[in-house]
């Protein structure tokens, strides 16, 4: 497989690609839920629903409209942020790239769907303040990718060009988002889409490691762990 050279910043997608977090996606989601009197949703169903922000999400489980809908997110928001995120865990092998990243002077940063406070939260208590050097999520702006917008405001950030990013994410939408913004994009396999979807959806650069995704980023065997 073929590397990626000349770029100066990685951005990465946080569910699916930093952290495995369906369960806990799962468990605030069915929390709200019940708390609504509304059917509960599968671990499957969960799948098919992210990736395109908290608000769809919660649209698809709970099929309500309107000021209805906008008090489920907002009761789904707060049981998200206030759960311990007991069932979240880092995918191994990330930390280490992200370390050997800032070891060769490539920042790293983070584009979301997800809230903003909520990822800063997670972001910190995984990887460490330090990990990031830009985090935007969708809070305030309301940005979504598959918007160019916020890989617009972090390249300003890094003070680069947006053709120098490289956009890592499990999703059809990740991928869109670097097509969207004519920059580099890997998708991964190991998160929330499979292989075969991610080739469906055009993607084409896909690893299934994080083994290869060092290959392609050209940054070789990892030198040292994240402390």
């Amino acid at each position: 497989m073929n590397k990626i050279q000349n770029y100066r910043a990685v951005v990465w997608d946080m569910d699916g690609t930093l952290l495995d977090t369906l369960p806990d996606i799962e468990g605030a989601l069915n929390e709200t839920l019940a708390a609504w009197g509304l059917e509960q949703v599968t671990t499957e169903q969960t799948l098919s629903y992210v990736g395109h922000g908290a608000e769809y999400l919660c649209r698809c489980a709970s099929h309500l409209e309107g000021e209805s809908l906008d008090a489920f997110h907002r009761d789904y928001r707060a049981r998200s942020i206030a759960r311990p995120d007991a069932k979240t865990r880092v995918y191994d092998g990330v930390p280490e790239i992200i370390a050997a990243l800032r070891d060769r002077g490539i920042p790293s940063a983070i584009y979301t769907n997800k809230p903003q406070n909520w990822c800063e939260k997670l972001a910190d208590r995984f990887y460490g303040k330090d990990a990031f050097g830009c985090i935007v999520g969708s809070d305030g702006r309301h940005i979504l990718k598959p918007s160019v917008e916020g890989l617009e405001i972090i390249a300003q950030a890094f003070g680069v060009e947006v053709k120098d990013l490289v956009m890592i994410g499990d999703s059809d939408v990740d991928y869109q988002t670097a097509v969207n913004a004519k920059c580099s994009g890997i998708s991964v396999s190991w998160g929330f889409r499979t292989k075969a979807f991610l080739e469906a959806s055009g993607a084409q650069i896909i690893v299934d490691t994080p083994e290869a995704l060092r290959d392609v980023l050209g940054i070789g065997e990892v030198e040292k762990a994240m402390a």
